[in-house]
């Protein structure tokens, strides 16, 4: 059963009581990496644990929402509150089937590195009792599974 959760801004990033952050490098413009964040059907491609993504409330862009659908991790609905193609994607989930936060919002940055894109991410949650206990697991998990994504998209857009 999905359960409302309390929507962020983009201040929360900054003031969050968790906050996992991690970078990654990525051969392809931000452009190019923005286009396949904002593409729905791409994500499983190369996120892993990803299983579906859908748009599910006005166009894509500030103010849409994406219901996605993770293995073992639940299913999540996002509101975007950043969205500067080749720059800033960002997004709080208003609903979940995950007990771990009352609050999670994700930011995606992204600058020109060289030729290609440094991608800066942080997942900022308020966690429930049961979050703060799996904090500590949490965090390197989630670290591991960007640097997972990250490897994944550098594959994936290196073929395009």
């Amino acid at each position: 059963m999905v359960k409302s959760l309390a929507p962020t801004d983009l201040a929360f990033f900054d003031s969050a009581a968790l906050r996992i952050v991690a970078s990654a490098r990525l051969s392809a413009s931000p452009a190019r990496v923005f286009a396949s964040f904002a593409d729905p059907a791409a994500w499983p491609r190369w996120f892993p644990l990803l299983k579906a993504a859908r748009w599910v409330a006005g166009q894509p862009g500030l103010g849409a929402e994406r219901e996605v659908e993770m293995t073992a991790l639940g299913r999540f609905r996002e509101r975007f509150i950043a969205w500067e193609p080749g720059r800033r994607f960002a997004f709080t989930m208003i609903g979940s089937t995950s007990p771990l936060a009352v609050q999670l919002a994700e930011d995606y940055q992204l600058a020109a590195d060289g030729t290609g894109t440094r991608v800066d991410w942080v997942m900022a949650a308020t966690p429930t009792t049961l979050g703060k206990l799996a904090g500590a697991p949490t965090r390197l998990f989630m670290q591991r599974l960007f640097a997972r994504g990250g490897r994944r998209l550098e594959q994936l857009l290196s073929a395009a």
